[in-house]
Formats: C-alpha cells, structure tokens, sequence
C-alpha cells in the first residue's frame, strides 16, 4: 500500500511538472526555428492578398464602436479589406452602434445561439480569401493586418495566430499573476508556432485560409483552438506572428475571469474528444506538442488530486517522510490562501502567493469545467466577461 502511493505521488507530480517544467524547459534547450520558406516583411500592395476582418460579439454597446473605429484606421488597403460585425442577438443597440460606415457590414441575428453557429453562417459567405477571426473587446496594432497575411506567402501555412498583450491594472495582484501565465503561453505559442506545430490561437487575433473553413460542430465551444488542432490533424502547418499585435484589457480581479475559464475549461475537454488522433505517434512532433502542452495540462487537476491523496495515505501509514509531505502541503495551501486574500505581504512573497492562487484557480476551473461537459450543461452562447 505504501509502494503504491508513493508510485501514485510520484507519477502525478511528475506529470504536473512535465506540462508547467520540463516541456518548456525542453523548448528551451531544442531551440526553435522559423518555416522552411522565407517569407518577406513587407508585400507591395498589387500582391496584398483581399481579407475579411469578422468580429461577432454579444452585448458589446461598450466598445464596439471603438472597435470598429480601430479597424478603420488599420493601415491595410481599403479596397481588399471588409469588415463584418454579426451582433449574436445583441439586446443593448451593439448593431445600430456598429453600423453607421459604409466599409462596416453589419449582421444582426435576432436568436442568440452562439459564436460557432454565427461563424458557421458568416465565413461562407466572405470575401476575403483571408479570414480574420477576432472580438470585440481588443484593439490591433495599426499593421496587425498586414503581419497577419505575410505568414500566408508559404503556401503550408494554414492558420496564422497574431500575439495578444494583456493591459494590466496596475497594483492588483491577478493581473501580475496573469500576465506571468500568459508570457510562458507566449513564449511556447512563438516556440510551437516557429516549428509550425502551433496548437491553438486565440480568438481575438488569428486568420487562416477561407477555402480551409469547413465549418465547426454547432457544439464546440472553443473554436480558436478547434479550428488550429483540425488543420493539424490534417497536416497543415499553423504559425504564430508576434508583431502582429493586438490588445485586451485584463478584467478588474480574478472572480470576473473564473466563469470564462469554467467555459473555456469544459470547451478544452470537449476538444479533447475529439482530437484524440492527434495523439496518434505518427503525427510526430504535433503528437508530442499536444499531449505535453495540452493534455496533460488539461488533466493537472485531477494529478493533483492523486497526489493529495497519496500524502493523505502515506500520512496515515505512517511512512517514513510522510510528515515532511504534509507540511510542504501545508504551507503551500498557506500560500495559495493568502493569494487570494487582501493580506499585505513583503513584495517578493506576496507574487508568489498571488501566483499560487491564480494556479489554484486556473485548474478549479479546469476540473469544474469538466464537470460541466461531463454533464453536458456547457453551453455554446457565453457571459460577458466584466471588464470594468
């Protein structure tokens, strides 16, 4: 019994290491690389291929005409660009706020049924022979456009994923915490992307090929990742630009991000499903990608859990090291506890305990998310997340 809880403890920390460690750290020492076909910065405009900027959004009367706004003054060729704004069954004027220009289509669909279905309804339609897929809350870059079609000159370059930068609050621990995440997510998406095996995007800045939108399952939540990992599984390379840059403002504390993350977390199992072939050895360093980077990463919580658990049973038996074990727990969860209080602590630990709670919350999400798909109750519309 006690050989096999320290097995259990030590594969699941192990595996949680893996995901949050050692896959970066194996990044690290392999380095990585840009596709094989050098592509040039800049194109002229006669070879500026016709995009179709597509932002669908619920209730966005608070910055959709700023959005709008920012499309506009992008510095991309008026006449191989339009813009679609599709209100998902907006009820607060976000169609009537949207419209007003005469490059603006606007497409308001009275029945809220979600991102997916409206995309399913919008992309076909298009035409752009470039889908630019992004939200109503970000802002790009004046050249984001123009550093999103570059990528397409290599004719293997399926999805093209711009970099989001998040605009923290400044003096509120969620937002330090966040953005330490997220530059770790960035550095593997610049190190995936550089190898072409790029696993997801992010919805508010990425473009592929419109001849390679088929459409998505009307069930799928999270369709910035789903789209990517079937252009994968179908052998295309999928790419990350940093400079093409666009901008989100974070939200104001960590609650007001738990509910998306719950969403997002039952849309990633969904996924999972689904692209299990992925997983296959065959699709070589795609395989590796997603089972490091994503895999084991969406089953960390319930690592966790086995690994609590073994302390708890090797504290009962009585096994040698086992009271070490439970402190090391103990302060951990400590820390983690006073992350997610107002207790003011010296600088250095205080980030620390702020970290350990966002990484606390981040896999609650993860674990209560599956429970929603589990119990099928996920559903495709969402909640505006508060910004302000």
């Amino acid at each position: 019994m006690i050989a096999t809880a320290w097995i259990i403890l030590f594969l699941s920390v192990a595996a949680v290491l893996h995901c949050y460690v050692f896959y970066p750290l194996w990044w690290r020492f392999i380095g990585t690389r840009r596709p094989l076909l050098p592509v040039s910065p800049e194109q002229d405009e006669q070879s500026l291929p016709f995009v179709s900027v597509i932002v669908v959004g619920y209730n966005e009367a608070g910055c959709i005409a700023r959005r709008v706004e920012n499309l506009l003054q992008c510095d991309y060729p008026a006449d191989k660009m339009e813009i679609i704004i599709a209100s998902d069954g907006s009820d607060d004027g976000t169609e009537r706020l949207a419209g007003g220009n005469a490059r603006v289509q606007v497409r308001h669909f009275s029945e809220r049924r979600g991102k997916v279905r409206v995309l399913n309804d919008i992309c076909p339609q298009a035409r752009g022979s470039i889908l630019v897929l992004s939200d109503a809350n970000v802002d790009f870059a004046p050249d984001t456009l123009r550093r999103l079609v570059t990528r397409f000159q290599d004719p293997k370059v399926a999805c093209v994923c711009g970099k989001l930068c998040f605009r923290a609050r400044e003096g509120e621990a969620h937002t330090q915490s966040e953005g330490i995440y997220w530059k770790l997510e960035t550095w593997l998406k610049q190190h995936e992307g550089g190898r072409g095996v790029l696993l997801g995007a992010n919805g508010a800045n990425y473009a592929l090929r419109r001849e390679l939108w088929t459409g998505c399952p009307p069930e799928i939540v999270v369709e910035d990742l789903y789209v990517p990992l079937r252009l994968l599984m179908e052998g295309w390379s999928i790419v990350f630009e940093p400079s093409a840059l666009a901008y989100e403002d974070l939200p104001p504390a960590l609650a007001d991000e738990f509910g998306r993350r719950i969403r997002i977390g039952a849309g990633d199992y969904q996924i999972l499903a689904s692209c299990l072939p992925l997983l296959n050895p065959k699709k070589g360093l795609a395989a590796w990608v997603f089972f490091s980077h994503k895999v084991l990463r969406w089953i960390a919580p319930f690592f966790m859990l086995s690994a609590l658990l073994s302390v708890l049973v090797l504290l009962i038996l009585g096994a040698a090291g086992s009271l070490l074990l439970s402190a090391a727990c103990a302060v951990i969860m400590a820390l983690t506890a006073a992350g997610f209080s107002s207790l003011r602590m010296p600088s250095s630990l205080g980030r620390l305990a702020a970290v350990s709670a966002y990484f606390a919350t981040m896999n609650a999400a993860l674990l209560l998310g599956c429970l929603r798909w589990l119990r099928g109750e996920q559903k495709t519309t969402w909640k505006r997340t508060r910004r302000a």
